[in-house]
């Protein structure tokens, strides 16, 4: 049994190792397509820049005789972005700091199943979403310091969109339905979470007077509720962070479905249709034994347990092992010698517990000064 559990062992901390291997090479791949996103926006940026800069000064030096550039394949897209700068990049998950789940989960789901863990954090992410009223500190100098309205939160993209705010005419992709009636689409192009403040507004104590309050460090945690099907808000509660004061969250008017006579109900959705045969000449798989072969946890090398039956077996099999490496061929004369230590022992062990006697004493002396005796002699 210590061999089998010997080779678990290895075979799962080999499993371990494969898995944080694996873990490592998933995370590095979503970094490098980060980083690879990134780098083509920035790069498109650069390119705009860099055209804008130079059909400007060649319109200044050319004067009248400038070229017209809203033609021939331009015409109808002259002045529109890319699409890439509509839409950033995609953050790995690990580098996320935002709830998982939806206001509608039970709380207590935000973790592993059986945890009943929820999300505690600082910082924008997770604590702003749409309908709140935010001020723009990062960014272009025509937009920095305006109010807006927040449409749409991407967490997934650390992104915002601000209603009215940052517009751009965006060339739509070839090939779509909409590109057929225009060849673009006016939009709020995103910033970056870290680009906002929130604002709320709150009232003075002591002039009674409502006011702008400008948060720049925001805190959520407990308490926790459950948000209406399909809700748009997380379960936790948002506070000023060192101040405790807690921030309400905006008005929300989650999506409600209709219901009609000829919609599936959900009875007959989980109703248990299919009722399998009890009876052995008809059985419900060809064996038994699929039933493991599916269950890919049984017959795994790095399997943290195995049945009753088989750990009963390999310990009768270890202590069987232990018998027979006890049993050995005795010869008379090993008996007798075996005896004769035991009776040995037996007979030291008595003279510890009486002491040594006088007499015994006495008879060491002579026997010391015999063989001096003997050595002057010789």
């Amino acid at each position: 049994m210590q061999r089998i559990l010997r080779i678990n062992l290895l075979a799962r901390n080999q499993a371990l190792k494969a898995k944080r291997k694996k873990n490592l090479k998933d995370a590095k791949a979503e970094w490098r397509e980060h980083a690879a996103r990134q780098i083509a926006a920035e790069k498109t940026k650069r390119e705009f820049v860099k055209d804008e800069r130079k059909n400007r000064r060649e319109d200044w030096i050319a004067g009248p005789l400038a070229s017209k550039r809203d033609a021939a394949e331009k015409a109808d897209l002259y002045g529109t972005v890319s699409g890439i700068l509509a839409q950033g990049p995609n953050f790995p998950q690990r580098a996320r700091n935002a709830p998982r789940g939806s206001g509608g989960d039970k709380v207590g789901s935000e973790g592993l199943i059986g945890e009943h863990k929820e999300w505690e954090g600082e910082g924008n992410e997770g604590n702003i979403v749409a309908g709140d009223r935010v001020v723009v500190i990062q960014g272009h100098e025509s937009i920095i310091g305006q109010i807006g309205t927040v449409n749409e939160v991407q967490l997934h993209r650390k992104e915002l969109a601000i209603e009215g705010l940052n517009m751009a005419d965006v060339v739509l992709p070839e090939g779509s339905r909409l590109r057929d009636r225009m060849p673009f689409q006016s939009m709020e192009l995103p910033l970056p979470l870290s680009a906002v403040r929130l604002v709320y507004r709150s009232t003075d104590d002591a002039t009674g007077k409502d006011r702008d309050v400008i948060v720049k460090h925001l805190r959520g945690g407990a308490p926790y509720f459950q948000r209406e099907a399909n809700s748009s808000l997380p379960r936790h509660t948002r506070f000023i962070a060192g101040e405790d004061v807690e921030i309400p969250w905006p008005e929300d008017d989650p999506q409600k479905y209709q219901i009609f006579n000829g919609d599936t109900s959900r009875f007959e959705v989980e109703y248990q249709s299919y009722t399998p045969s009890l009876d052995e000449r008809n059985p419900v798989l060809p064996h038994p034994s699929i039933v493991d072969e599916l269950n890919e946890k049984k017959y795994d090398r790095d399997r943290a347990w195995h049945e009753d039956e088989y750990v009963r077996l390999k310990v009768l099999e270890d202590a069987r092992a232990v018998w027979y490496e006890s049993r050995k061929l005795k010869t008379p004369a090993m008996e007798l010698a075996e005896e004769k230590k035991r009776v040995a022992a037996q007979r030291a062990e008595e003279v510890k517990q009486r002491g040594v006697t006088e007499a015994t004493i006495r008879l060491f002396k002579e026997v010391k000064s015999a063989k001096k005796k003997q050595k002057v002699a010789v």
